[in-house]
């Protein structure tokens, strides 16, 4: 590895045990993820955060269970794992006070974010001390969508700071059995 950033495992996140039935506005988000995945580099990132975008703004997206939240840590609902490998996409719901880590990312990934405001802190990598600095918080209102590649070059930490649960829609470069372990790149703040 070219960085020896701090490799700490993530928050154990809940999953969906059983598939739920997909919503027309999930069946829609899906074939905008496929159609994506086989554009160039560039006009994958704009159609991925433009379907994405376009997914959020619909109440409808999610059933009633994919919107629960749990105590203790985020809870994470895989709506969908392209049978090829290439992608999945993830609904996370974000209980008061629920954050993430401070990471990286090993793969590309987009998110979404669905109800309710989430707060983002961005960071930059200091390959001198080895640990990322913190360089200024947003909050992030729903509709709003965005896109990383895999590397340092794009750090955060996100959640919930408000009172009500919140809920965002990823996509991650990966099958459905690598999202907990193959995703986020967890590394050390100065």
């Amino acid at each position: 590895m070219p960085h020896a950033e701090l490799l700490a495992p993530l928050p154990v996140a809940r999953r969906t045990r059983t598939p739920q039935p997909a919503t027309p506005v999930l069946l829609a988000l899906v074939a905008e993820i496929d159609a994506a995945c086989g554009s160039s580099p560039g006009a994958m990132k704009d159609r991925i955060i433009a379907a994405l975008k376009a997914a959020v703004a619909r109440p409808e997206l999610l059933t009633a269970d994919q919107r629960v939240p749990q105590c203790g840590c985020y809870a994470r609902h895989v709506l969908h794992s392209d049978p090829a490998g290439c992608y999945s996409i993830v609904a996370i719901v974000w209980g008061a006070g629920q954050f993430s880590p401070p990471h990286a990312h090993h793969t590309w990934c987009a998110y979404a974010v669905h109800e309710t405001p989430l707060e983002e802190t961005l960071y930059g990598w200091d390959g001198k001390n080895n640990a990322a600095q913190p360089v200024r918080t947003e909050i992030r209102e729903p509709g709003y969508g965005c896109y990383a590649h895999a590397g340092l070059d794009q750090i955060h930490r996100l959640g919930n700071s408000g009172t009500e649960p919140a809920i965002s829609i990823h996509v991650y470069g990966v099958e459905r059995e690598r999202v907990a372990t193959h995703v986020n790149r967890v590394v050390q703040v100065a």
